[in-house]
Parts: C-alpha cells; structure tokens; sequence
C-alpha cells in the first residue's frame, strides 16, 4: 500500500451535497449583476445559474500549450522596478511539466448548466439574452495548515450565438470563478482526528467518478503515488492499513503495561493457619492484526510476579517461604474489531487458556502447597483475565465535512459504516447524512 488511511467518496456523494448547498444558498450565490460597457453603451449584464453544479471527478486534461501559457502569455510577474520575469524556452518547458504533474489526478470540474445571462441597457427592453454552460476547472490542494482545500482555478463558457464571447470572458466568467472561489473555500475537509495516531496532511487524489484523501502515520512521510486505481465502490468510505490498525493496537493497550495486581489470602488447616501474598505484573505486551476474513487482533503479554507464603504453626513459630510465578504460555487475548455509530471498536473475542508455573526459592511446606497453588490459579485466572477483558478502544469518529457560507452552515457525516475488507486494508463503507441550519 502506498497510504497508511484513505478516506474517499463516490461523485454521488458530491453531487448530494452541491445540490444541497445550491438549494440553501440560491439565490444569495449563484447569481450576480455587474456593470458593462458594451462598445460605448452602458449596460448591465446579469447572470443566473438556475440549476445545481453537477461535478465531473475525471482530471481534465491540460495541453502543453494550454499549460506553457501560464508562463508565456503577458509576464510572469514584476522583477523589480518596471521589469517583469520572463523565461527562457527550457525554463517555460520545466515550469509546463511541474504545473501539469501538480494538476493531474487533483483537479475536477463543476459544470454550471443553464446559466442565463441577460444584458439590459436600462431602457426596458433586454439588448441580449441566453444561457450557456460554464465549466469550472477545481483543483485540490493541501494547505499549510493540514486542510484539503478547493481552489477553482479556471472557467470556461460553451459557445453562444446570443451571449457575445467578450461579455463571458470579461464579465460572467470572472464573477463565476470569483463567486465559486467564496463558496469553496467556505468547505473545510479535515483529516481524520484519531487521538492515538499522528498522521500526515492529507493527499488528494482525485480518480474518474472518486476523490480520495491519502494519509500516512507521520512517520512514514507523506503518501507518493502511484496510487491505486481501484477504490471500495460505495458512497463513502474509509481505508485502514495494517500499520494504522496496529499502531492503533498497541497504543490503546499500552496500558496493560506494568499494571501489577496483589494477590493473598490464608486459610486454617489443623496444624496451624497458612497464607500467601503475591504481586503481579503484566509487561511486553504485544500485539498482531491478524490475517482473516473477520478483522481480528490479538494481543499477547508476559504475565509475572513474586510472593512468598508459609504456615503460623499453632504451637508457634511459622515456616516462610519465597517464591517466583509466571503464567506458561503467555495469555493471548483475541480481539474482534466492529463498527459502533462512525467508531471503530474493539471487544475480547476470547483469551487464551494458560497454567499456572511457581518457582519457589525454598521449599514450601507440603500441608499448603497445593493449597496455594490451587488459591494462586484461581485468584490469577480472574486477575488476568478481567485485565484482558478490560480490553477497548475506539478509532475515533471520521471526521464531518464542514461547510460555512454565511448563512448556511452544514455538516456531512458518515453514517450507516459497515467494517469488511478491502484487499490489504480494514474497509469502512457506508453512506452520509447532511445536516444544517
């Protein structure tokens, strides 16, 4: 795997939410009127988008021409008082192939059907009159502070007969770019919050009918491509490598580490009264994700502890003795992972049957030994294994999606998640809810 967590939606998904948004902020967005003169005479252009943005994940290509001219056409920018940059040929050419690397598989288009575009010269009577479709090129980035952001970064409007080209280019276009500028960038698109990890800024990696956010455990950098071309199929979910699930594992039971129980008792017997005490510790606590159809953990641990026990005799006096214990072979819990609400969840499947092993330093009175031994298997078996028992922990909920265009306010959540597998990866799928003001 190339990605140690990837979150991803189907473009169902995004088209839920632009109609969503679409339908609370219309009209305050989505249309505008600006002032034009049109050849000397004063008119008003106005434009209307009267139906909601459709969204096209598949990465527009991008002609070298197309991209080179980013560098070509009027200056690059100013050097200096009243000097611009210019490029060399093999500079124009490096800068063309790093700007299309950066676009292809993070931009995607949002089609703007049936935007009417009206120009009124204020007499009363419409000097022209149309609608065109206006393509908006989007690209996802990372931002500085960790966000996947979505910056529109060119439109374009389909050939009209009735809306002359320079009042599109000049007028309608640039509003649409600069309108889609406000509403995008009032979506916020966090990486997943999970408190046990520390992960990597998101990646976007936007494939045909899918965008995805890449994510590795900070310790493995930040995800490279290639990425995989295949993705789960429903609307939305998540993808949990093997080192997420593991480190997840091994944080939530740390613990176990070093947790240590008394132990101790005493009972009557003809000759005198006997006791034991004991302490015991639980340490290299290990843990596995396991290979099978049903995601499953296992957990091992050393379970330790030393004491000592001996008899008052009733005459007087008392025989003491000290010893060592270790539980042979190591408890292993197993543990079944489920999806709770938008959490991951672990429970104790089973644990692992285990003996009882006492290394004393001397010899024990035999009237108590088997006493003690019988006392300690008992007492241990409940220790340990309500320890075990004791086993939880929770991923962390997936994060909402945020989006706040004054005045709506809403929030996309994962919901109905079901937990599978998808090749090497634990499988998060399910659907989203909407919700807002």
């Amino acid at each position: 795997m190339t990605y140690d967590l990837a979150v991803g939606a189907d473009v169902s998904i995004v088209n839920r939410v632009a109609e969503e948004v679409y339908g609370q902020l219309y009209p305050q967005y989505f249309t505008g009127s600006l002032p034009y003169d049109a050849g000397g005479t004063p008119t008003t252009v106005t434009w209307d988008v009267r139906t909601a943005p459709v969204f096209d994940l598949t990465s527009p290509a991008y002609s070298d021409e197309e991209l080179r001219a980013h560098f070509t056409q009027g200056a690059a920018g100013p050097s200096g008082a009243g000097r611009s940059v210019r490029f060399t040929e093999d500079e124009v050419a490096e800068h063309a192939a790093a700007l299309g690397a950066s676009l292809d598989g993070r931009t995607f288009q949002a089609v703007l059907h049936q935007v009417h575009v009206t120009v009124d010269t204020g007499d009363g009577e419409d000097l022209v009159q149309g609608e065109v479709t206006v393509t908006v090129d989007i690209q996802a980035s990372t931002s500085r502070s960790g966000l996947l952001t979505l910056n529109p970064v060119k439109a374009v409007a389909s050939d009209s007969t009735e809306v002359q080209k320079v009042i599109l280019d000049n007028v309608v276009l640039p509003a649409v770019l600069d309108q889609a500028r406000g509403i995008l960038s009032g979506i916020e698109v966090p990486a997943p919050d999970i408190p046990l990890l520390n992960l990597s800024a998101p990646v976007p990696v936007i494939q045909p009918e899918q965008a995805v956010a890449a994510m590795n455990l900070v310790e493995h950098g930040v995800p490279q491509p290639p990425f995989p071309d295949d993705w789960p199929t429903g609307p939305f979910f998540a993808l949990i490598g093997t080192d997420t699930v593991q480190r997840i594992t091994e944080a939530a039971t740390a613990y176990l580490e070093g947790q240590s129980f008394p132990a101790g008792d005493s009972a009557d017997f003809v000759v005198g009264t006997g006791y034991y005490q004991a302490t015991i510790v639980i340490d290299e606590v290990r843990c596995e994700v396991l290979d099978t159809e049903v995601p499953t953990v296992s957990v091992q641990a050393s379970v330790t502890g030393s004491g000592s026990a001996g008899i008052k005799w009733l005459w007087g006096g008392s025989t003491d003795a000290f010893y060592d214990l270790r539980l042979e072979p190591d408890p292993t819990v197993t543990l079944t992972l489920s999806m709770s609400g938008t959490t991951l969840t672990a429970t104790t499947d089973r644990v692992s049957s285990f003996d009882l092993e006492i290394y004393p330093h001397d010899d024990l009175v035999s009237i108590i030994a088997s006493w003690v031994a019988d006392a300690l298997s008992s007492t241990l078996g409940g220790l340990v294994g309500d320890a075990f028992q004791g086993i939880a922990f929770t991923l962390g909920d997936l994060p909402a999606v945020t989006i706040d265009v004054d005045p709506v306010r809403l929030a996309v959540t994962p919901t109905d998640l079901s937990l599978g597998r998808f090749g090497d990866a634990l499988s998060l799928q399910g659907d989203i809810s909407i919700d807002g003001r």
